[in-house]
Order: structure tokens, then C-alpha cells, then sequence
């Protein structure tokens, strides 16, 4: 029985080092190949568009995940990341380099954020 209750006790734990996972069923590649999705999403991360709640919870973690190289993302989340960034670097280099100003503005952590989402 005791075994039972530690068990629970890691597995809580294991559970709640990990953002919420509410919207990890998101279909990321139609937000990502629809250039309003994306530029909606983008506007919400930097400030220059109305956020819906999906690209608000989004943000609300973006600073930490992006300064923690995405340690608490789930393997969805990280994957979400990984696309959106791809998508924003290839049709909205301008973009881009204001995502990185805005989360990175130092360059500190683009290189152990890019090699944890990289195979995602």
C-alpha cells in the first residue's frame, strides 16, 4: 500500500513539472500553413495583435520555456515550438528576429532552446 502512495506521489510530481496540456491536441500544421493563423499567433507573442485564448495561454509560458529550453514542455509542446518557429523564420524573417529580440534579446538561451525542440 505504501508503495501505491509514494507511486502517486512521483507520478503528481512527474505530472506537474510539465505545462498544461490543454491545448497540446492543437492541429499545429493548420496554424502553421495558414499565413492568418500564423500571423495571429505571431502578433499575440509580440505584442502587436489581439490574443485568442489558445495563443494566450501559449504566451503566458513563453518566457520560461524560452529561458528554460523548454524543460517543462511536453513532447507536443515542444514539437508545436519547433514548427511554429520554423514557419515564422521561413515567411516572416522580420518576425523572427522580433521573437528573438522580444525572448531572447541577449542570445542567451536560442541555442539550448533550438537543441531541445530540434527532434520534436
Amino acid at each position: 500500500m505504501k508503495f501505491l502512495v509514494v507511486l502517486s506521489m512521483v507520478f503528481a510530481v512527474a505530472v506537474a513539472d510539465t505545462y498544461k496540456t490543454t491545448h497540446d491536441s492543437i492541429d499545429v500544421e493548420a496554424v502553421v500553413t495558414n499565413p492568418d493563423s500564423l500571423k495571429a499567433f505571431t502578433g499575440c507573442f509580440l505584442d502587436t495583435g489581439a490574443c485568442n485564448e489558445v495563443a494566450a495561454s501559449f504566451k503566458k509560458v513563453l518566457p520560461e520555456a524560452t529561458e528554460q529550453a523548454c524543460a517543462k514542455c511536453t513532447p507536443a509542446q515542444k514539437h508545436m515550438l519547433r514548427r511554429y518557429l520554423e514557419e515564422v523564420k521561413k515567411t516572416s524573417p522580420e518576425d523572427f528576429a522580433a521573437l528573438n529580440k522580444k525572448y531572447d534579446p541577449e542570445g542567451k538561451y536560442v541555442e539550448a532552446l533550438r537543441a531541445a525542440i530540434a527532434n520534436a
